[in-house]
């Protein structure tokens, strides 16, 4: 390749490289509205279906052996996020960011922070997105935790 090959290759990627970042402009803008949705349905999950559940597994468990808090947004000060502990166990965590469900769990490690373990979204108990977000998935959550802690 000459010198004007290679200079009209490089002008060719950096024009393709403009074209995909309009592209991919568009498609946040489009998708916005989208994400904006599953951020609402997340907190509606969390308050209809998870935090009732919580409250009712502190109520049935021994005194101090199932506890929980919320995390809320500081705008509207609804639910984003949970955390709950069973027994003298690490906390486990359901935190929501721009519509994903993470769940992660703080397990032993023989040091004082413990190790974040993520559960998987396409692993038992499939918890991946605000529909899942369900006392059933919830409650094999929290079986899983008593069966294997």
């Amino acid at each position: 390749m000459n010198a004007d090959d290679l200079a009209h290759k490089f002008q060719a990627r950096v024009a393709a490289a403009a074209r995909e970042k309009g592209r991919q402009a568009e498609l946040g803008a489009t998708r916005a509205d989208e994400r904006r949705a599953d951020i609402e349905h997340c907190k509606n999950a969390l308050e209809r279906e998870v935090l009732p559940f919580l409250l009712e597994l502190s109520e049935k468990f021994p005194d101090g052996q199932f506890t929980f808090s919320h995390q809320v947004e500081r705008n509207d000060s609804r639910p984003v996020g949970v955390s709950f502990t069973i027994g003298n166990g690490g906390p486990t965590n359901i935190n929501t960011a721009f519509g994903n469900v993470v769940v992660t769990r703080v397990g032993a490690s023989g040091t004082w922070k413990g190790v974040p373990y993520v559960f998987a979204p396409d692993a038992d108990p499939f918890i991946s997105n605000s529909g899942d977000l369900t006392r059933d998935k919830i409650g094999r959550l929290v079986e899983l935790l008593l069966d294997y802690s």
